[in-house]
Parts: structure tokens; C-alpha cells; sequence
């Protein structure tokens, strides 16, 4: 899976933000905010990467258990999902 390249990742003010645009911007009105987890996720789903890379790499960056991991990456996939931030 890959992030959606119609979403840009920008810095504001300290806070990471994706900011939706060509097509998506059209779909989506807003912008997306992401968390310290959510930005090392979003810096792997540039690369392209499986589900499973990126639970790594939550256990890697974080003293995190497995299950914890697993748990907060499903959440996150989810959710980008459901906005249509992953190309899969």
C-alpha cells in the first residue's frame, strides 16, 4: 500500500498537516492533522510499504508491545481508508 499522492504533508506551526489536492481536494474539504505515530506511518506510506513493515516500524520507534502496535496501525489504515489516503 502507498499513500494517495493527491494529499501533501506540510509543517504548520509544529503541527504536521496533509492537506488534500487536484482531485481530492475537490472530495475533501479540510485538512488532516497528524499525530508523531501517525507522521512516522504517513513517511512510510510514501515509500510504499505493507501492513506489517509498518507495524515495525511502531516497535522499532516506540516501547510499544505487539499488540498495541497492531491495534494503532489497523486504526490509523482504517481511517486513512475511510478518507481515501491509501492506494492499495
Amino acid at each position: 500500500m502507498k499513500a494517495n499522492k493527491n494529499f501533501m504533508l506540510r509543517e504548520v506551526a509544529g503541527e504536521h498537516i496533509l492537506i488534500p489536492v487536484n482531485e481530492a481536494a475537490k472530495k475533501l474539504y479540510g485538512l488532516i492533522t497528524l499525530n508523531d505515530s501517525g507522521l512516522l506511518l504517513w513517511n512510510r506510506l510514501q515509500e510504499g510499504c505493507t501492513q506489517e513493515e509498518l507495524i515495525q516500524a511502531m516497535l522499532d520507534e516506540y516501547e510499544v508491545d505487539r499488540e498495541t502496535a497492531e491495534r494503532d496501525t489497523e486504526t490509523f489504515l482504517q481511517k486513512m481508508r475511510e478518507i481515501e489516503l491509501l492506494e492499495e
